[in-house]
């Protein structure tokens, strides 16, 4: 009799694809915050001399806002896309980002009107976002169903108006109490103030907002599927989609309270990641992190490298180069659409 061997226990196969395209995105991730640590406008190469701690300091903090940022909404952009079931969702298209924006600016009204706290400005962004988010959902739905075109126009109608009540409050501030430069910050700027405590609590919300959505990866998958089957593999579609909402929110939120509106993030970085790593929502929420942290540096990287070399122009706001970048995106995936209305 032949001896049998005992069978070795079944190992998991990892998809190749996923890791190789992981690697890649962490590799440009590295490349541009290299780049971001060797370019500044006070020059180009390592800081030397008396005030290099100081420069490299400065090129760090920058850094770190910018990937913060980035990951930020593109997490916010998963999420949304997933809650909404539209690969074009975006926190900026649907308007999450002006109205926490507009959030921040009613509480910077109500200081300066009345001289009252109105609560920090994580708080008022939040609750900005949620409510821009609950309005464009609802007036979107025709019958039970959201309506996926409806839906964009509807968040690009808010998004403006959005925009246009906190230039309006910002008029109505008392002279000396308006946000200094406020359409330059309404462009997406990074802050050139140190880390504060309110960065802080935006950097800890950033991060539980994607270890949740990282957590909930396989039930966001199988809620992908029609309600009555997810609904049988144990997916209560509810709580779901509220921690969908809420993560998207405070995902979006957070951004705005460090570095004010950035468009087309959280739509450009998704689709990317879904291309080269397929829908599963695991590997697609790690690539959409890496793929928005690089571009933010990379936009702070093309930034500071213009400002180096035209000094009076300034430092160009790096949601100028998100814009650029992101607008065409946007017109191509939805070019699909177009010419079939609204029904």
């Amino acid at each position: 009799m032949t001896r049998t061997e005992p069978e070795e226990p079944v190992q998991p196969r990892v998809n190749r694809r996923i890791v190789a395209g992981l690697i890649v995105f962490a590799a440009v991730l590295m490349a541009a915050a290299a780049a971001r640590l060797w370019i500044g406008s006070s020059g180009v190469g390592w800081p030397s001399g008396t005030h290099a701690g100081h420069i490299v300091t400065e090129r760090a903090r920058l850094l770190l806002f910018a990937a913060v940022v980035g990951a930020a909404l593109a997490a916010s952009g998963v999420a949304l896309q997933a809650l909404l079931r539209n690969p074009l969702a975006e926190p900026y298209i649907l308007g999450l980002s002006t109205g926490s924006g507009l959030g921040i600016a009613v509480q910077g009204f109500i200081a300066a009107q009345w001289a009252v706290y109105a609560g920090p400005n994580e708080a008022g962004a939040l609750v900005g976002a949620l409510l821009t988010l609950g309005v464009v959902y609802l007036a979107s739905r025709r019958r039970g169903v959201i309506d996926r075109l409806g839906l964009l126009l509807t968040g690009v109608v808010v998004s403006t108006l959005n925009g246009a009540l906190i230039l309006l409050l910002n008029h109505l501030t008392p002279p000396g109490m308006q946000r200094e430069n406020l359409m330059y910050w309404m462009m997406g700027v990074l802050p050139s103030r140190s880390v504060g405590w309110g960065d802080s609590v935006a950097v800890g919300i950033c991060a539980v907002g994607v270890l949740l959505l990282f957590w909930q990866a396989r039930a966001i998958d199988i809620a992908t599927l029609d309600d009555d089957e997810a609904h049988a593999l144990g997916i209560h579609h509810g709580r779901l989609r509220l921690l969908l909402l809420l993560c998207a929110s405070g995902l979006a939120a957070s951004a705005v309270v460090i570095a004010g509106p950035i468009a087309f993030v959280g739509l450009i970085c998704p689709h990317l990641a879904r291309v080269v790593l397929g829908p599963s929502h695991r590997g697609l929420l790690v690539g959409s992190v890496l793929l928005g942290a690089a571009l933010l540096v990379g936009a702070s990287v093309v930034s500071e490298w213009i400002a180096y070399l035209r000094p009076r122009a300034g430092i160009l706001p790096v949601g100028i180069f998100t814009a650029l970048v992101g607008g065409p995106a946007f017109l191509w995936m939805l070019r699909p659409k177009l010419g079939r209305g609204l029904a």
